[in-house]
């Protein structure tokens, strides 16, 4: 279990971060980010600038590339969705394992989805265990990052899965997780037993804890079973007019040495740092906000920066005071470019 929350802790990237038990320290100011330019939709690559930092630490930068909407009625409605479509190219039964770690978006419609140890099928989605310690370092598939902090936290998460047991006497045991403060001190975790008929089934999980910079994970707790999900993944909320929701469909890290310049002057005679950011963990068109924007979606970027400070140990991050949240940069928009 604690390798398992460690992998979603750097996946994630969110305010988690095991602040105190990890060494951490938030007291950093936001970074004051600037427009996008020399965005190349081909390359799947932009550059990213922000405010002239101090260079005598070494700093790491990690930025969120995602897309927002304002939601436009009152109602339970979609924070995340997305459509599984496997790979038809394989035979009927046949299950292609992926890489090690990898994105999933030419799989399923959705952009920011990642898998550790799965696998595709022609049906979709796989995760197959097969190690004796199923909760140390198995198969799961993880979300990208978005905001469930409306009505106090509820959400739901709504799925379709196919499920074989390694025998007809075994459960199929399925654990979702998520981060249920910013603090990354607690998860919330629904564990459910799955129907093994070998047919789908739509399942449906409530949470009491979501936050405004959130991920979730499912991961089978069951040695030698099968899971295969199709269909839609969707995570749901009571919202409200006016509410912002958005998700990540990328996210890149940096890490800048003590010393490093990477300093220009911008045309509004500002000096600001820059940072070279390629979004390759996203679909071919992650950088096209005008097909966003058709789709009702909003793309933008934000960043947070980290620095490990003289002890070698503490690590300082930007922080929402007084709560000790993490705090990414204002949004910045592609389309005001």
């Amino acid at each position: 279990m604690k390798k398992m929350i460690l992998y979603c802790l750097l996946v994630c990237y969110i305010s988690p971060l095991g602040i105190y038990a990890q060494g951490y320290r938030m007291d950093l100011p936001k970074l004051n980010t600037f427009s996008p330019y020399q965005v190349n939709e081909n390359e799947q690559t932009f550059v990213a600038s922000w405010k002239s930092l101090d260079t005598s630490v070494v700093r790491s930068i990690i930025v969120y590339v995602g897309l927002e909407r304002v939601v436009d009625k009152d109602g339970r409605q979609s924070v995340l969705t997305t459509t599984i479509k496997g790979d038809s190219t394989l035979a009927e039964n046949e299950y292609k394992p992926l890489d090690m770690n990898a994105y999933v978006h030419d799989y399923m419609t959705g952009q920011g989805w990642y898998m550790l140890m799965g696998q595709v099928s022609t049906k979709g989605l796989v995760l197959r265990s097969a190690i004796s310690d199923p909760e140390v370092f198995t198969p799961l598939i993880q979300s990208p990052i978005f905001d469930v902090s409306y009505d106090g936290g509820k959400f739901t998460i709504k799925f379709t899965a196919t499920a074989f047991a390694a025998t007809p006497d075994e459960e199929v045991k399925l654990a979702i997780r998520h981060w249920a403060d910013r603090r990354g001190m607690t998860m919330e975790e629904k564990v459910l037993n799955l129907i093994t008929d070998g047919r789908p089934h739509e399942y449906a999980v409530d949470f009491l804890h979501g936050t405004d910079n959130e991920c979730f994970n499912m991961q089978t707790l069951s040695t030698g079973a099968t899971v295969v999900f199709s269909g839609d993944i969707k995570v749901e909320q009571q919202l409200k007019k006016g509410n912002r929701i958005w998700h990540t469909v990328a996210l890149t890290q940096m890490n800048r040495p003590k010393g490093a310049d990477f300093t220009k002057v911008n045309t509004r005679g500002i000096k600001v740092d820059t940072m070279n950011v390629y979004t390759s963990s996203g679909a071919k068109h992650v950088l096209d906000y005008k097909r966003h924007r058709d789709n009702g979606w909003r793309l933008f970027y934000t960043a947070i920066q980290l620095i490990v400070a003289e002890d070698g140990v503490t690590t300082i991050v930007e922080v929402k005071a007084p709560y000790g949240y993490v705090l990414n940069s204002d949004p910045v928009y592609f389309d005001e470019n």
